[in-house]
């Protein structure tokens, strides 16, 4: 899902994130913090990691997200560690 939407336009792309945004279980886990909820962080499956707020896990509910399965994830703290993309990526290299 995430390789066609790719290839959409990035305003198109952006709807889809917003839409995503609703359905997003970031704010009821236990890391997400303050100064994430003040960023309005959120979707770091697709968007990738905290780049300021989110430094310690408190215990990841990733997997628990409704858009766990339908975007066919497999990689979990993404707050800390990117994008799925990003986390598939790095296991390539490994």
């Amino acid at each position: 899902m995430i390789r066609e939407l790719k290839t959409q336009r990035k305003e198109a792309r952006w709807k889809t994130y917003d839409t995503w945004k609703r359905s997003c279980c970031c704010p009821d886990c236990p890391s997400y913090n303050e100064c994430a909820g003040g960023g309005q962080e959120l979707l770091y499956c697709v968007l990738g990691m905290s780049i300021r707020c989110i430094r310690e896990d408190k215990h990841c509910t990733c997997r628990e997200c409704p858009l766990y399965p339908l975007l066919g994830l497999t990689g979990k703290d993404f707050c800390m560690k990117g994008s799925e993309a990003a986390i598939r990526f790095e296991r390539t290299v490994e």
